[in-house]
């Protein structure tokens, strides 16, 4: 089986073509600034050096184009024709009353439609690659391995909100939770790579980045996790606000004079750490920053740690102990004194980092102490990965 993972971003599509037999990664790319004149493409296949060109993108269609004629391309491309592939897969943020995988309908679309408000930077650019891939694979299966699927384990306890309850009910509002994909390969590598083979295993895995979230999982099931309704809440974001007073908007758009347009604008785009420290929501721009004596900067890397340490310490607390703490996401696995910082003080919780081990980064890194009782793990994300498997399965459970 063949299958086609996209990811699509706002101005970048990214793309890996998996051969399921064995999981082979049989090609691929990525296409930055889609919507320029100029765009990098990257793109490599087998044992092939990656290659980078410069292309004109200038809008969605010609990127997913490229990325179509490239893997068929005499010269460089890896399938004979695109009847070769079996189907594509996306990861798919939020859409109402939609958490699993399934097959990209007109129903799917207007579902995530209905939750563009929830998910606006998100929701639109795959609509849009929805449309377009239908266009020009008429016929074929695309499959949406939703974000919000690998916490249909969570509890009524922690995903039912404290709100008028026909509110929850009538408008489908509890705790969904995101970065699925991400989340559950760490369930599954985390126990390898740390050594632990016992049943029942209490992992926490922090996907820190732009967009950050951490789930608590238990048997291999995700039982709590920071997101909510939207994936707006939850740990400081590089521009999104996270956990928020309700009552502070409210005070806000009275004080300033706020429309409900001008105040989602201010929360979704200059929120988070980008809001604390005034400069950027980019980590390796704050540590920088931080180093060269801006206040502000420090204040926002120092928000960050303690609101993960926080999650941290009371998920323990929801799981009943901790075996397994992971790191994963663009800060989780590059950024060794973030990791430094959230895991001092945690000696009480058996949490023991080896500060040499620690400083490597960008790879598989077991980097507790060989004293602590809770492993600590650097696991690059591999949400590509999940979104083929979870793919091969609902296309093979459906019949096709």
């Amino acid at each position: 089986m063949i299958i086609l993972v996209v990811n699509v971003g706002s101005t970048s599509l990214k793309f890996r073509l998996f051969s399921m037999e064995d999981e082979t990664i049989l090609a691929e790319g990525k296409i930055e600034r889609v919507g320029s004149s100029s765009s990098p493409f990257s793109y490599h296949y087998g044992k092939k050096e990656k290659t980078v060109d410069m292309i004109e993108c200038p809008d969605y269609r010609t990127a997913i184009k490229q990325a179509l004629d490239t893997i068929t391309d005499p010269d460089v491309g890896v399938l004979s024709s695109l009847d070769k592939l079996d189907a594509v897969g996306f990861k798919p943020v939020h859409a109402r009353n939609i958490a699993d995988s399934v097959f990209i309908t007109e129903d799917v679309i207007r579902a995530m439609e209905d939750y563009i408000p929830l998910a606006p930077a998100h929701n639109p650019p795959y609509i849009n690659a929805f449309r377009i891939f239908q266009k020009l694979l008429p016929g074929k299966p695309l499959i949406g391995v939703f974000e919000p699927a690998f916490h249909k384990t969570i509890p009524d306890v922690a995903y039912t909100y404290s709100i008028p309850y026909e509110w929850s009910q009538k408008h489908s509002i509890r705790r969904y939770g995101f970065h699925g994909a991400s989340h559950r390969y760490v369930s599954v590598r985390a126990p390898e790579l740390a050594g632990c083979h016992q049943n029942n295993l209490k992992i926490i895995s922090c996907h820190l980045g732009g967009s950050a979230s951490i789930c608590a999982i238990k048997n291999g099931a995700s039982v709590e996790t920071s997101m909510g309704f939207s994936p707006q809440s939850g740990l400081p974001h590089a521009t999104r606000n996270g956990d928020l007073d309700p009552f502070i908007l409210l005070y806000i758009m009275k004080k300033e004079g706020l429309s409900s347009d001008e105040l989602f604008n201010a929360l979704v785009c200059n929120g988070g750490l980008k809001g604390i420290s005034g400069t950027s929501g980019d980590v390796r721009d704050l540590e920088k920053e931080a180093a060269e004596g801006n206040a502000r900067a420090k204040l926002a890397l120092g928000v960050f740690v303690h609101e993960t340490r926080k999650y941290i310490g009371a998920y323990t607390a929801v799981l009943e102990g901790l075996d397994i703490l992971a790191f994963t996401g663009g800060i989780g696995e590059n950024s060794s004194m973030i990791r430094e910082r959230i895991c001092q003080g945690f000696e009480f919780l058996g949490i023991q980092l080896d500060r040499k081990r620690n400083n490597a980064t960008g790879r598989e890194l077991l980097i507790s102490d060989d004293k602590s009782q809770v492993k600590i793990v650097v696991i690059p994300a591999n949400e590509e990965l999940i979104v083929a498997r979870e793919s091969a399965r609902f296309l093979a459970s459906s019949g096709h």
